[in-house]
């Protein structure tokens, strides 16, 4: 896995390296001179990080849910353990 991502950032650096063309963002009154690559760069990182948000939220409500599951198991689990106590044993060819 670290090979894949040391190839990686390879290549974001080469392609980073390869588009220096200056470019200048506006955003309402906002402005700022870059180069192309960079800002193609910072828009994948918010754009990955944007993606990212939802599903870490989603995944930690799941975590959550799987959490209370488990614990209404166990107390099931308990429930069941103390009723079949309370159950006599009854074995095969026993009469009363």
């Amino acid at each position: 896995m670290w090979i894949i991502g040391i190839i990686l950032l390879a290549i974001v650096g080469l392609f980073v390296f390869e588009n220096r063309t200056p470019v200048t963002l506006e955003f309402v009154a906002w402005r700022y001179d870059t180069r192309l690559g960079l800002a193609m760069l910072a828009a994948f990182v918010a754009g990955a990080i944007i993606l990212y948000l939802p599903g870490a939220i989603a995944q930690a409500r799941l975590r959550a849910h799987l959490r209370s599951a488990e614990a209404r198991l166990r107390e099931m689990e308990q429930q069941l353990k103390t009723a079949a106590e309370q159950i006599p044993k009854i074995t095969y060819g026993e009469r009363e």
